[in-house]
């Protein structure tokens, strides 16, 4: 067995709301406010920060940029559940997350050529 990471049980909390939330993303940009005490107590000694951007495209990861740690755990967590691994097979949608620590996930067009 292995150790559950340190912002994991973070992003389970809000698993339930980002699963909604990533179906109305169908008709538009989806933001969820998050707070900042939980990730610092989770780990006091991250100075690297917070943010972090990534997409997944039919069900895989793509483009991901900063914060690896909070951005792993919300990966692990989003694979680990059935409804919205399955939902983000067929989409292609963008989560990111600044330092106002607003996750924010957004449907990505794809371009017609």
């Amino acid at each position: 067995m292995f150790e559950q990471s340190k912002y994991q049980h973070i992003w389970y909390k809000y698993s339930p709301a980002i699963r909604v939330l990533l179906k109305k993303t169908e008709n538009s940009t989806q933001k969820l406010q998050l707070y900042k005490h939980e990730f610092e107590y989770a780990n006091k000694k991250d100075k690297l920060g917070y943010s972090f951007s990534f997409e997944v495209v039919n069900g895989k990861i793509a483009n991901i940029t900063g914060g690896s740690t909070v951005a792993r755990d919300l990966i692990a967590v989003i694979d680990s559940i059935t409804l919205i691994k399955t939902w983000l097979k067929e989409h292609h949608v963008k989560f990111s997350m600044d330092k106002s620590f607003e996750l924010v996930m957004e449907k990505v067009e794809l371009s017609q050529n």
